[in-house]
């Protein structure tokens, strides 16, 4: 049952959750041509699969009719695309007025898929594009992909979906490798894409250079773009518009809550994190976790073929979560990982950098720019 209070505001609940959510993570499939370096698709212990089309259809509808989220985003893991029914999927949410967002590693996009997608508005589309040239692209470990033939692929349709539907907030998503992360770098090797600010500044002029060339911009935007990325610093969370609703992004390279770590991590004490703040996720076999860096499902509070998704919601635990983390003391085993520590020094102060850094300090740590007129 959908809840509302009265203070200062009208504030709207569905069970523990105050709606609407940015979002909430709906993963079509788990499976993925790719086997990125950086992923934890390759610690991954739970089964492969795809989502029943209907438990998908009942989802979205479910949202859409409750207002739970101002977007359903098809990522958690895997791509969805790879779905039999993902067009189906698609038109379905189109009939029942749900904003999608699409987080995709743009291998489909070049083929008769892309086509296909031509016809469908989506409210976005996330190019997970992370290594943006030829050395990097081995990082995905993508088999026969070319990445040439990638490239192209993906551009072609951007301009073509662009032009159909300029509506569309497009975004290109880049790894940020600024901060290494040593513990994963055991396992992996060696990760660097963007690790500089030269390097951003440059990776991001080369590709801004290009569609803005195909968009057909003009020279003084074009310019005025070039000005606005050479102020940019690689120690941000970058989230740049060079275009009306195109963007690109920088994300800072994660180790996933220590899935690569091989070391003993200490639990946390204390930290903060956005997971049922400002989203969740639906996983394809219908376990609904806490948040979208939980690769494995460990925090699974319920499944959607057992309960429904008021029930999940309003469950004790995952009061006694929330709670918790209001007081920035995380309950759950998975959070207390996730949020630990391999060394005493840290595990005494990154709970506090948590709090500081996604509570009082994300001003200045993310930025949000429009180099567009």
């Amino acid at each position: 049952m959908v809840k509302a209070s009265t203070c200062d505001m009208r504030k709207r609940y569905f069970g523990h959750i105050p709606i609407p959510l940015q979002r909430v993570h709906v993963e079509l499939t788990n499976v993925c041509e790719f086997d990125c370096l950086f992923c934890p698709k390759s610690q991954m212990k739970r089964p492969f699969g795809f989502m029943e089309t209907d438990l998908a259809k009942e989802t979205i509808s479910l949202l859409g009719r409750h207002g739970i989220c101002e977007k359903v985003t098809l990522h958690v893991m895997g791509e969805p695309t790879l779905h039999r029914d993902f067009f189906q999927i698609l038109s379905h949410a189109e009939t029942k007025h749900v904003n999608i967002g699409l987080t995709t590693n743009g291998r489909n996009l070049g083929t008769p898929v892309g086509k296909e997608l031509l016809k469908h508005p989506l409210y976005q589309i996330d190019v997970s594009l992370q290594t943006p040239d030829e050395e990097s692209f081995t990082l995905r470990r993508a088999r026969a992909v070319n990445f040439n033939d990638y490239l192209s692929g993906i551009l072609d349709f951007f301009f073509s979906y662009h032009q159909r539907h300029p509506e569309t907030i497009f975004k290109f998503r880049f790894l940020n490798t600024r901060f290494q992360k040593k513990g994963m770098e055991k396992k992996t090797g060696p990760l660097k894409i963007i690790s500089s600010t030269s390097e951003l500044r440059r990776i991001f002029g080369f590709w801004a250079d290009r569609l803005l060339e195909g968009l057909g911009a003009d020279e003084p935007a074009k310019k005025g773009v070039a000005r606005g990325i050479g102020k940019l610093v690689s120690y941000k969370w970058n989230v740049v518009e060079i275009h009306p609703n195109l963007f690109f992004e920088t994300y800072v390279l994660d180790d996933w809550g220590h899935a690569f770590d091989e070391r003993r991590v200490i639990d946390a004490w204390g930290g903060f994190c956005f997971g049922m703040r400002d989203h969740f996720a639906v996983l394809h076999n219908g376990d609904v976790t806490l948040c979208c860096i939980d690769y494995e499902g460990k925090t699974a509070i319920g499944n959607l073929h057992n309960s429904s998704l008021e029930e999940i919601l309003s469950s004790d635990l995952l009061g006694d979560i929330i709670k918790g983390f209001r007081k920035f003391r995380p309950i759950h085993p998975y959070c207390k990982k996730c949020l630990g520590s391999t060394g005493a020094a840290s595990w005494v102060f990154k709970p506090v950098l948590s709090v500081l850094g996604l509570k009082l300090l994300k001003p200045y740590l993310y930025s949000k720019v429009k180099l567009t007129s």
